[in-house]
C-alpha cells in the first residue's frame, strides 16, 4: 500500500500543469520562432508563422488586439482572425505563442491613432509602420 501511495505522489508531482490558456484555433507551443527571427524573415507578402514573445500591450477596451515586445522596437500588431476571439486585458508582460499570417504594412493614420487610443499611448507617426499579424490561435502563459 505504501508503494502505491508513493508511486501516486511521484507521478502526480511530476505531472505538468497546463501552462497556457488557449484562444482561437488550438495550437501547440512547439516550433515557434522568436520575434527577432520574425523581423528578419518577414516581407511584404503574407506568410504563415508561429511566434513566441512577450506581450507589450493589450487593447484595454475589449482585448481585441495585442502588440509584441522586441529589442528593435518594431511594431508587431496582432489582431485575431475575423475577431472570432479575444484575450484577457490583464496579460501584458505574459509570454505568448501566436500562429497566423503576418506581413509588413503601413497602417492608415486613422487606424494607427485608433490603436494608440485603445492602448492609452500617445500617437506618433512611427506607429504606422508595422508588422501586422492575424492570429488563428494563441497561447497565453498563465504568469
Amino acid at each position: 500500500m505504501r508503494f502505491l501511495i508513493l508511486l501516486l505522489l511521484i507521478t502526480t508531482c511530476g505531472a505538468k500543469k497546463n501552462e497556457y490558456d488557449s484562444f482561437g484555433e488550438v495550437i501547440t507551443n512547439r516550433g515557434a520562432i522568436d520575434t527577432e527571427t520574425l523581423i528578419n524573415e518577414i516581407d511584404d507578402q503574407s506568410q504563415t508563422f508561429k511566434v513566441k514573445g512577450k506581450i507589450e500591450a493589450v487593447c484595454q477596451k475589449r482585448g481585441c488586439w495585442l502588440t509584441l515586445k522586441n529589442d528593435r522596437n518594431v511594431n508587431i500588431q496582432v489582431t485575431f482572425k475575423d475577431y472570432g476571439f479575444f484575450i484577457p486585458k490583464d496579460v501584458t508582460g505574459n509570454e505568448v505563442i501566436i500562429k497566423g499570417t503576418a506581413s509588413k504594412e503601413l497602417l492608415e493614420e486613422d487606424l494607427a491613432k485608433h490603436y494608440a487610443n485603445d492602448s492609452g499611448a500617445p500617437y506618433d507617426t512611427t506607429m504606422r509602420s508595422v508588422i501586422t499579424f492575424i492570429a488563428d490561435g494563441i497561447l497565453v502563459s498563465k504568469s
